[in-house]
């Protein structure tokens, strides 16, 4: 059996898997399993090729982001797993999780949830407090965090390569996924309710993006430098980080250093946080559905829950196993309080797509602020023209 998956912690991704390997296969032993690792980037191209008879191999269990379940579905290569097995629920599974498993509009299930993780705020104390009398409330709203980047731009001002704010993205780029909370926070979303026209070409929706590029534009973030080159908040050279991975290990390497996790500051009314899941599917032309099967339902044990959520620094996806999980810190308790008000993105046939466009928009953001030449206009055409995209990608898939 073939797993495709991501690299979920980074350089101990293929420790990791063997590990949770090694467990399924002493109740397993039969069962034969190769890991495949791939970026999001190379498993998205990658999937679209699973129905194409010249495949160099045929995975048979997948990985995806939840969001991508739709598309699955509409392309032909998600197993039903209600079929597989009849028996197969998510009653214990986390709320904001259920939607992002099914074909839209049925109740069969196509992927099931294996973690997800949360957006959240996470700052130094040590260097907080030399600006900031209380930061848990400055921090509550957008223009807050920037005065509060501000004032610790010029308090570690003659710290060489400093930044208020660390760039969560390994690559130094502008993520959308990053910019969410901003869009949520004012109450908007990518469609219309009716998911006939998408709003991503309103005034607004410009308004919430140029809240998240603010960072860049104003260098409290860098961007276009991969984080090696650039210190963290852990070494010092950065106060704060919005990131959807908790990162504990890394927060509590350095002794003296005490992070705390708060929500990402609102841009409109309320706080808002991206939630983030990973769910598993089996390849419709898988020769090993069985055997996919019960790797399915052993990563959804709590006791295996439990242990990869630690292993990789996540969430589990089910009930019993989170609320076990969050109880073992006080930091973690911070999620719960977040979790109220995560959104996902809608399991639609072409949001992986609308994701990709944006991904470019911002990519050429990026590119124009580092030289010099990003203004208001150039991401108002940017915009209007993924506008066109999408309104043609809906007039076809229908969402």
């Amino acid at each position: 059996m073939i797993l495709w998956a991501m690299p979920d912690s980074g350089a101990r991704t293929m420790e990791d898997y063997a590990t949770l390997v090694a467990l399924f296969k002493k109740e397993n032993p039969s069962v034969e399993i190769s890991v495949r690792v791939f970026t999001r980037n190379v498993l998205w191209r990658r999937i679209f090729t699973l129905k194409d008879p010249a495949h160099e191999e045929t995975p048979d269990l997948i990985q995806i982001p939840h969001y991508w379940t739709a598309l699955l579905v509409k392309a032909g290569v998600a197993e039903n797993l209600s079929q597989l097995d009849p028996g197969m629920s998510l009653t214990n599974c986390l709320l904001p999780l259920k939607e992002n498993c099914y074909q839209p509009g049925t109740k069969d299930l196509y992927s099931y949830p294996w973690w997800f993780d949360l957006s959240a705020l996470h700052y130094r104390a040590d260097h907080l407090r030399l600006v900031s009398s209380h930061p848990e409330e400055d921090l509550k709203t957008w223009p807050g965090l920037l005065s509060i980047c501000e004032a610790l731009r010029e308090k570690f001002n003659d710290v060489n390569g400093y930044y208020p704010m660390q760039n969560s993205d390994w690559r130094g780029s502008l993520s959308m996924r990053s910019a969410l909370p901003c869009m949520w926070s004012r109450g908007l979303n990518f469609f219309t309710e009716d998911r006939a026209a998408t709003l991503v070409g309103s005034k607004e929706f410009k308004e919430a993006l140029h809240d998240y590029i603010t960072l860049a534009l104003k260098e409290y973030m860098p961007i276009l430098r991969e984080r090696g080159s650039l210190g963290t908040i852990v070494s010092g050279k950065a106060s704060m980080v919005i990131s959807r991975k908790q990162g504990i290990s890394t927060f509590t390497t350095r002794r003296g250093v005490r992070v705390c996790t708060l929500p990402v500051p609102a841009t409109g009314e309320k706080s808002a946080a991206y939630l983030s899941g990973m769910n598993l599917f089996i390849n419709t032309f898988s020769q090993h559905k069985k055997d996919a099967l019960k790797f399915i339902k052993f990563c959804a044990r709590p006791d295996i829950q439990l242990r990869y959520a630690r292993m990789i620094e996540v969430f589990p996806a089910f009930e019993d196993a989170f609320e076990k999980f969050i109880s073992s810190s006080s930091r973690l308790q911070i999620y719960k309080e977040i979790l109220p008000s995560a959104n996902v993105l809608p399991n639609i046939v072409i949001m992986g797509t609308v994701m990709e466009i944006l991904k470019r928009v911002l990519a050429v953001c990026a590119t124009q602020i580092v030289e010099h030449r990003f203004t208001q206009a150039s991401l108002d055409r940017e915009l209007d023209l993924t506008a066109k995209e999408i309104e043609f990608l809906l007039s076809i898939y229908k969402g």
